[in-house]
């Protein structure tokens, strides 16, 4: 299938929002990787909607994690990651929204690879499932979605993290879908108006979350850049 690219994309050119960050350039607590080795960080964005949210970004630039779902060492540092918000935040679900071309409205803003870690009591695929019928969710691998996605753009969400055996849904996109999984979770929670994390930056949340996943970290940071 021929796709229109213009379905995609958003009405003007940005920067990767990212390249400062992970860049060391950052100057809050907040987009200061909590963890990290040379090829991934952990840290906090803006717009955490419950303490603990974390994002998963390879170092090098790349639109999705589609590659990086088949590699050890990605599956090695999330593991890590993963623990150390559990620790303190309890259960965790997965979520990325798989952006394949520059400027897409489904990478709404943040041109860079992440995954989202998210501390949730309910299950995000049947809240996902629930707020969107319509969309056809496959179940598989994380490290089948290179395959499977085959350069379309794609949602994708686990409610467990097993390492390289991550399981989940994925569906295709034809049109670009912006912050789709906030809106599922935003919608759960019962605060649907704060799913936009440009005009709801949380910052409060997201700083909270980060004076305990450094707590935290320090225990397994030296595992961690010694990959």
């Amino acid at each position: 299938m021929k796709l229109n690219v213009h379905n995609f994309l958003t009405t003007s050119a940005k920067p990767c929002r990212f390249y400062q960050l992970l860049s060391g350039k950052s100057n809050s607590a907040i987009d200061t990787p909590w963890l990290r080795n040379d090829k991934y960080v952990a840290m906090v964005s803006i717009g955490a909607l419950v303490p603990g949210w974390s994002l998963i970004c390879p170092v090098e630039h790349s639109l999705n994690l589609s590659k990086q779902y088949s590699k050890p060492d990605f599956w090695e540092f999330v593991t890590s990651s993963v623990d150390v918000i559990r620790q303190k935040f309890g259960p965790v679900r997965l979520f990325e929204h798989g952006a394949f071309f520059e400027n897409s409205l489904t990478s709404c803003g943040t041109g860079h690879a992440h995954l989202h870690i998210v501390p949730l009591e309910f299950s995000l695929i049947e809240e996902s499932i629930h707020f969107a019928p319509e969309k056809h969710w496959i179940s598989c691998f994380a490290s089948d979605i290179q395959d499977i996605a085959n350069g379309q753009e794609y949602l994708f969400m686990a409610d467990a993290c097993d390492g390289k055996g991550t399981k989940g849904l994925i569906t295709l996109l034809d049109s670009g879908v912006s912050q789709f999984f906030r809106k599922v979770i935003a919608s759960r929670m019962r605060i649907g108006e704060f799913y936009d994390y440009k005009s709801y930056p949380m910052t409060d949340i997201a700083e909270e979350s980060v004076f305990h996943l450094r707590a935290h970290s320090h225990k397994i940071e030296e595992k961690v850049c010694n990959f």
